[in-house]
């Protein structure tokens, strides 16, 4: 009942926009028909996801029973069966974000060992995996809890930032594929991108790199925790795919990476 007020509420809110926007008897249709667009939206998607949590949790229970450091490696191995992989990839978001909602990616921290890759990152690999596995299976309800996944990290600010609206070559073929389908986040279009890079987003740390240079190639800062910062003790090449700690030139022990 109270899902149902909330749809009521915010459609009534985009009615209310419309309706000022446009002038007349024109205006009065057209704010009927969006109005009646927008009912059946919500009310789809409503069910959609309802379904696609049950769908999630049946699916999760086939994961395999391994480190999270295992399961992120995993998502990446060739020949894995698209079943398999979702089932590892939901897994491990629910092992990196608090209630494995990527809308609260913002929670994950630290780092995946023995390999020393930050767990942040490891999360936003398990979004994309999941919805790429999820979409290869036949299942509607596979298409509709990829969707899920994606509008759920387009609520948090920072991972729409860093994962989406700067996202890797695989995030249009993920966006073209929902489209086709007709699976849309609630505004009725997923963002545009600029491209940066290729998944995995995350990866070891190893070498070194300069704080000059990481400005100078763009590189994000990641903080002691592994989390995107506008400084910090690491530096993510997203380009070339690669992590390094954080040195200064004067440092006598620096070694280049390149």
């Amino acid at each position: 009942m109270e899902k149902k007020k909330r749809i009521r509420f915010f459609s009534l809110i985009a009615v209310t926009a419309v309706f000022f926007a446009l002038p007349g008897r024109a205006a009065a249709e057209t704010v009927e028909k969006r109005f009646e667009d927008l009912v059946l939206r919500y009310g789809a998607r409503t069910e959609a996801r309802a379904g696609a949590a049950e769908y999630r949790a049946a699916l999760e229970a086939g994961a395999d029973r391994v480190s999270p450091w295992e399961l992120w490696r995993s998502l990446f191995r060739p020949g894995t069966e698209p079943e398999k992989g979702a089932a590892n990839a939901l897994s491990l978001l629910s092992l990196l974000v608090k209630d494995g909602d990527p809308a609260r990616w913002d929670s994950a921290a630290g780092f995946l060992y023995p390999s020393e890759t930050p767990k942040p990152l490891a999360a936003a690999d398990a979004v994309y995996m999941a919805a790429l596995y999820l979409l290869r299976m036949e299942e509607d309800m596979a298409g509709h809890l990829a969707a899920s996944l994606f509008e759920g990290l387009l609520q948090s600010s920072r991972a729409k930032h860093f994962f989406l609206t700067t996202g890797p070559a695989e995030y249009g073929v993920l966006v073209s594929e929902m489209t086709a389908r007709g699976l849309l986040p609630s505004f009725g279009k997923w963002p545009e991108s600029a491209q940066a890079g290729r998944l995995p987003f995350a990866a070891p740390v190893r070498g070194w790199v300069t704080h000059g240079r990481a400005l100078s190639e763009d590189m994000v800062f990641l903080d002691g925790a592994g989390r995107p910062q506008s400084n910090g003790t690491y530096a993510w090449d997203r380009k070339r795919g690669r992590i390094y700690t954080v040195v200064e030139e004067r440092d006598p022990f620096f070694i280049p990476w390149d």
